[in-house]
Parts: C-alpha cells; sequence; structure tokens
C-alpha cells in the first residue's frame, strides 16, 4: 500500500509540475512574439491607450468611491484602485480570479499573458483554483506571500495587520525622490533606505530574495504603467484613485510585456546598494517596539 500511494505521489507531483512549467513557458514564448510586435506596430496615440467602451476611455474613469466600513482592501493600490473606481466589486468581496485578467490589462495596458500570469501566480500562493475561485482583496494580506515587509506604500505587518490602508509618510518619502518624474535609480535608493529602517525597527523584519523583487515589480510598474509622474502617483499611491485624465505610460499596442517589465525590476533591485555594501547585514541595534513607536 506505501509504495502504491508513494508511486502515484510521485506521479502527481511530476505531473502537476511539468504541466505549471509548460503553461508558464508557454505565456512567455507569447509574452516574447508580443515584445517584437510591439517593436514592429506602431504605439496607440496620445489619449487613444484605452478602447472605446472600455471603463478609462479618454480619461474618463468610473467615479472614484472611498471604500465604505466592511470594505474589503489589499496591499496593492492597483487592485484597491480598480475597486474604487467599480471596475471590480466595490465591496473587493467575491472577486473572481478569471474576471482579473481582462480588468488589468484594459485598465493599465498590460499584455495577455502578462495579465493572465499575475492571478493565477496569486491563485497559487493562496492555494485556490485560478479558473473557478474567487478571493476578496484583503485575502492578499497574507504576509510573505505577496505582502511583504518595507513596501513603499504599507506599514510592515507588524505594525499594520490588515494591510488595507496606505504608509503616508512612506509614501511621501518616495514622491519626495525626485521634483517631477521619479527614475529607477530614486526608486533604488528609496528601496534601499527602506530595508534599512524597516530591519532597524521591526523585530520581526523577514525579507527573502523573492519577496525583494515582489517589491522592485511593484516599483517597475509604477515606472512603467505611471512613467514614474509624481502628481498622478499622489493620486494612485496616497488615494488609490486613479486621476482625472489619466491613460497608461506605456503604449504599446500589445500592452506592456512580462519582458520589459523584468527588465524594468532587474534595474531597480540590481542598483540597491544597500545589499551590498553590508548595510542589510549589519548588526541590527535597538529595536523599535510597538509600544516606544506609539508614546
Amino acid at each position: 500500500m506505501f509504495l502504491w500511494t508513494a508511486l502515484r505521489r510521485i506521479v502527481y507531483i511530476a505531473y502537476s509540475s511539468t504541466t505549471d512549467f509548460l503553461y508558464v513557458a508557454g505565456l512567455y514564448v507569447w509574452d516574447f512574439v508580443l515584445v517584437i510586435l510591439n517593436l514592429i506596430i506602431p504605439d496607440y496615440a496620445h489619449g487613444k491607450v484605452i478602447s472605446s467602451g472600455s471603463p478609462g476611455a479618454g480619461g474618463k474613469w468610473p467615479a472614484y468611491v472611498a471604500p465604505e466600513a466592511g470594505a474589503s482592501r489589499s496591499p496593492c493600490p492597483g487592485l484597491n484602485a480598480l475597486a474604487n473606481h467599480g471596475i471590480l466589486p466595490r465591496d473587493g468581496k467575491n472577486i473572481k480570479f478569471a474576471d482579473l485578467p481582462a480588468a488589468i490589462r484594459k485598465a493599465y495596458n498590460m499584455s495577455h499573458p502578462f495579465s493572465i500570469l499575475l492571478p493565477r501566480q496569486a491563485a497559487q500562493l493562496l492555494n485556490r483554483d485560478p479558473a473557478s475561485d474567487s478571493f476578496d482583496l484583503s485575502d492578499l494580506s497574507v504576509h510573505n506571500m505577496i505582502e511583504h515587509d518595507a513596501s513603499f506604500c504599507r506599514k510592515d505587518i507588524y505594525y499594520d495587520p490588515l494591510q488595507s490602508t496606505e504608509d503616508a509618510s512612506a509614501i511621501d518619502v518616495l514622491l519626495s525622490s525626485g521634483p517631477q518624474t521619479l527614475a529607477a535609480a530614486d526608486l533604488s535608493n528609496f528601496l534601499g533606505k527602506r530595508r534599512v529602517e524597516c530591519r532597524k525597527n521591526n523585530p520581526q523584519f523577514s525579507l527573502s530574495l523573492g519577496q525583494k523583487f515582489i517589491g522592485s515589480t511593484n516599483a517597475a510598474f509604477i515606472l512603467k504603467v505611471f512613467g514614474g509622474v509624481v502628481a498622478d502617483l499622489r493620486a494612485f499611491l496616497g488615494e488609490e484613485r486613479l486621476p482625472d485624465g489619466w491613460e497608461p505610460r506605456t503604449r504599446h499596442r500589445m500592452g506592456l510585456t512580462m519582458t520589459e517589465i523584468n527588465l524594468k525590476i532587474a534595474h531597480v533591485e540590481l542598483g540597491v546598494k544597500e545589499e551590498v555594501d553590508g548595510t542589510m547585514s549589519a548588526p541590527r541595534g535597538p529595536l523599535v517596539t510597538k509600544a516606544s513607536t506609539a508614546e
């Protein structure tokens, strides 16, 4: 009985791993084709990135409504903004994973494979079926999955377990990094300082390599989709609102590809000097507890 069970388990694990690898590999092949097409096909004209009939066409977004009491929100301002504008359910609850690709692709001009991969990865992290299951935005607050320490728009979960509201002070520091437009170097510098600060003050601080790249993915998103424009980011990060007249800064007809975003992620993450100058491995010194920060 044991041998039969063990054999079936091995076959199941091998099959699941292989099919998942082939699926993701297929998305990257598709993505590479779109990269080539983006080089050949002219970009959308300014003001024409979002197709007619879709939310945000011509810069006219559905009405912004701040979340009401009891609404579910996540650590991700991109998804929260879609809920605040009614593109996703305004209460942020019972959202089907299958509905996410079209919503984020149209609103942020992301490529088809990119918009498929992100909800799929979120579903897998939550151990749910991306084809049939639903989620509340707050489900994404599970620590060290999508949510992570040293975020540029949230306090560490040690200080804010819900992770549903922005960290205004951190956002102000970030947006003051550049006069009008943030560059990759500005995000690298901010993330490095933020990691050092959080490591020093949070007695439960943790940040794996994968989580660091999630942080750099968020940085790459605001650089590519928002162009790093401070005025737009103040509304997006501070209020989780899409500004009037705004459209995605990436105007490629095939959308923002995984290849393009990965290059920007690498640009940001590999520029964090604190990861190689010894700062992140230095003795931590006195810790600032919840009680002391409240005084």
